[in-house]
């Protein structure tokens, strides 16, 4: 059965699409450029690291502003925003801990949010991971120049009929895919977000910046990038992995952005995705209440009502449900009084 979509808003009013599949500790993908939650769940290129993830996991998806199911018409696309957006999800799903993973440039997002948050991050699984965008690599005139003008053929060449700049795009990314896989690939995501949404991304990951969080980040992190792609090359991860204390570093043996399901770089990639997400502790998902939990359970434990809460807020009725609903699971308990009580007797309402 497919899980069903779920909306959040972020701190700018910014509708946010997300679902949670499977059972068990909770897993938060990073939401990442051309993000659509279905397209992703019949991707050639996608479909079983969601299969993977939520396994034995809860794996918690949403759609990145502008793309796929979330609000597609948006004033800000930064670094700084996917990290509120990312604040929002987490609150939104409910789970007080969970691991974070970040593909690509959700990479830079994650380890932002790992170094902000470190009580909630259990660990940081990143793959095909970036923190400085090629703008702040000291490149050459030439490959700024290229860069610069993948950004143009983006805007005019994103979400419509004429397959050439998405064509060009999907080989540099998986030049190991077949063209019938291509071609699917290119049906799947041509319509998750506009020529100018896609071109504003670009910029941003070109000159993306999170190499100081790195030092901040506190969980165990594992960094996998496939060592032979040209998207974002192999001495990104290894950068990325020097940059965060006690990560581990592994090259998986590919040329795509990230394995596909029928080579055999996705078996090593599998194996070490279940060698780290076992070697984690229990996440403790019943130890704390996440910080929104924390703000509606005072307002109950004030009389306040769902409507009055939402109000002062600045949510709505169902959204103050939902986070009553997960407060009380998390503290093991049945009412808002017993979660009342729990939470005052362990002080987290302090």
């Amino acid at each position: 059965m497919t899980a069903a979509i779920r909306y959040c808003t972020a701190a700018d009013g910014v509708r946010l699409a997300l679902r949670a599949d499977g059972r068990g500790p909770a897993i938060i993908k990073v939401a990442n450029w051309m993000s659509h939650m279905q397209a992703e769940d019949t991707s050639p290129v996608g479909r079983h690291w969601v299969a993977e993830l939520a396994r034995a996991h809860t794996l918690v998806r949403y759609d990145g502003r502008g793309c796929g199911l979330s609000d597609r018409t948006v004033a800000d696309i930064s670094l700084e925003a996917w990290v509120r957006d990312l604040e929002a999800v987490a609150d939104a799903a409910g789970h007080a801990r969970f691991v974070l993973f970040g593909f690509s440039q959700g990479a830079a997002v994650a380890v932002e949010y790992a170094a902000r948050h470190p009580e909630r991050v259990a660990g940081l699984l990143l793959y095909g991971a970036f923190l400085r965008g090629i703008l702040k690599q000291g490149a050459s005139e030439r490959v700024t120049k290229a860069a610069h003008e993948m950004v143009r053929l983006a805007e005019l060449g994103w979400g419509t009929d004429n397959q050439t700049f998405r064509t060009l795009f999907v080989t540099r990314l998986f030049p190991g895919a077949s063209a019938d896989e291509q071609r699917e690939f290119d049906r799947l995501h041509r319509h998750t977000a506009a020529g100018d949404v896609a071109a504003r991304y670009m910029r941003v990951f070109n000159e993306v910046d999170a190499r100081a969080a790195a030092a901040r980040v506190r969980c165990p992190t594992l960094v996998m990038h496939s060592r032979d792609e040209r998207m974002v090359l192999a001495a990104e991860g290894r950068l990325t992995a020097a940059l965060i204390p006690g990560a581990r570093f592994v090259e998986i043996d590919s040329a795509n952005h990230m394995p596909l399901e029928r080579e055999a770089a996705w078996k090593a990639t599998r194996a070490q995705l279940r060698g780290f997400l076992a070697g984690l502790d229990d996440l403790p998902a019943a130890a704390a209440l996440t910080p929104r939990q924390r703000e509606v359970l005072r307002q109950v434990a004030a009389g306040g009502t769902d409507k009055a809460i939402a109000r002062a807020l600045g949510l709505s009725p169902r959204t103050v449900e939902m986070h009553v609903a997960n407060a009380l699971a998390a503290l093991g308990v049945r009412t808002r009084a017993e979660a009342v009580a729990a939470a005052l007797q362990r002080r987290l309402l302090d």
